[in-house]
């Protein structure tokens, strides 16, 4: 099945990449680890993180209200489920088009319930599509999305402008076995060398450990339903309360005010100081190589706590800005986000929609979940307080400062526009690691 089945570096050499039609991944949650039958000596060597689950990390990640895990529809403690125990095995197909999707999907569901597997939950996604053809990369709010990918140390790098707003960054901060930004290997789960009788571990640097992480990662997944309707709704109320300083023509300012709630323009380029609407790209697209301490420190083009902002700050976090970059290349994420869209749950109802969103981290405390809760999530981010992530933070009635000259403006009445719908953390095997997986007998000893 591993050779056959999942998509791996070696299955897909990057010359032959635009020829593959579909691609398989899996994951596993601690508890889906254990029901393999990873010993609870092995199993207790992944991060607490990890083995606590994103459901008991709710605190950390702002999940609360109508976004707590009693809401979730998987991976919760909803009764009923499924709760995060039940979640063993995420399974991941990826097609070129539908039918294609439909196919492979239809054989793998055989495969599993010939294993065994019981299916839990099913999510589809896509991306949409412009009148020629091509992928478009918007999320549900109307942005380019997935424009700030870091590049990775050793990795053929990917066709994007010519300007980086950063060096690539140590292989280590994604892949487990790897020198990560602080020149270290992340800690990486083991098992004990006489577990693995038929040598497809590499040792570990402990002696009589094997190394069970090695080029595997973390994985994050989160369902968040985005209220369009209501965001659009505040855009529309809150654009007239500002009068001066900003678009005259009612279309503009809306975009204007939804940029600055953001932190870029709608069509993915950077929000400058003096620009009251979106520039054309050039004829590599929009440059991505912009600091902010130098151009834009008081945030007169991209406020100081938008969600851009805030998601990577850059250069922009106090002492000085040379830390400031150190400090932000050690947050990282690999991130990519698929629109979802259900059906309406009532006449007359838009149809819920939003986004599947996926990251890798060598490190979910240090990574995701530092994002989350001292970036994203802070009140008291950018020397201002008691103000979260406009766009993605649960609250009732927030804040969020737009500087302005002569005057600031302070935007009230801010609601949620994204609410937690279920997800999890996963460990994502490399391919020894799987391969021991796929063969681990019962421990005996």
């Amino acid at each position: 099945m591993l050779k056959g089945e999942l998509t791996t570096a070696a299955e897909i050499p990057s010359e032959r990449l635009e020829r593959w039609t579909a691609c398989l991944n899996v994951a596993f949650t601690w508890h889906g680890l254990k029901a393999l039958g990873l010993d609870e000596d092995a199993l207790q060597t992944f991060p607490y993180e990890f083995r606590k689950g994103m459901a008991a990390r709710a605190h950390v990640l702002g999940d609360t209200g109508s976004s707590a895990p009693e809401h979730w529809e998987f991976g919760g403690t909803r009764s009923g489920g499924p709760r995060d125990e039940d979640l063993h095995v995420l399974l991941m197909l990826y097609a070129r088009n539908e039918d294609e999707l439909n196919t492979r999907l239809a054989h793998q569901r055989t495969l599993l319930a010939k294993a065994g597997v019981q299916e839990l939950s099913c999510q589809r996604a896509a991306h949409s599509r412009d009148q020629d053809g091509r992928v478009s990369f918007r999320e549900p709010f109307g942005f380019q999305d997935g424009i700030s990918q870091p590049v990775i140390q050793g990795f053929r790098k990917p066709g994007r402008h010519p300007e980086d707003d950063d060096s690539p960054i140590a292989a280590g901060e994604f892949i487990l076995g790897h020198d990560n930004e602080y020149q270290e290997k992340p800690l990486s789960p083991t098992v004990r060398a006489n577990r693995d009788a038929l040598g497809r571990l590499n040792a570990a640097q402990l002696a009589g450990r094997k190394d069970l992480g090695l080029n595997g990662s973390y994985l994050v997944l989160r369902k968040l339903q985005q209220d369009v309707d209501g965001f659009n709704a505040f855009v529309e109320e809150k654009s007239k309360e500002i009068v001066d300083g900003c678009p005259q023509d009612d279309a503009k300012k809306k975009e204007w005010l939804k940029a600055k709630l953001m932190g870029r323009w709608s069509n993915g380029a950077p929000l400058k100081p003096g620009q009251h609407e979106a520039p054309e790209p050039g004829p590599h697209g929009h440059s991505n190589a912009f600091n902010y301490s130098q151009e834009d420190a008081a945030g007169l083009g991209c406020p100081v706590t938008s969600h851009v902002r805030r998601a990577n700050p850059r250069d922009s976090i106090e002492p000085e800005p040379g830390l400031s970059r150190q400090v932000s290349r050690r947050h990282r994420i690999l991130r990519r986000g698929i629109p979802y869209r259900g059906e309406p749950q009532a006449e007359n109802a838009s149809p819920e929609q939003g986004l599947i969103f996926i990251a890798l981290n060598a490190q979910l405390g240090r990574q995701f979940e530092f994002i989350q809760q001292s970036w994203l999530h802070n009140e008291k981010f950018g020397r201002l307080y008691d103000e979260r992530d406009p766009v993605s933070s649960n609250q009732e009635s927030g804040m969020m400062t737009i500087p302005m000259t002569p005057l600031r403006r302070c935007m009230t009445g801010i609601q949620s526009f994204v609410t937690m719908k279920g997800g999890g953390y996963f460990f994502m095997p490399g391919v020894s690691a799987l391969e021991f997986l796929a063969h681990l007998e019962p421990a005996t000893d």
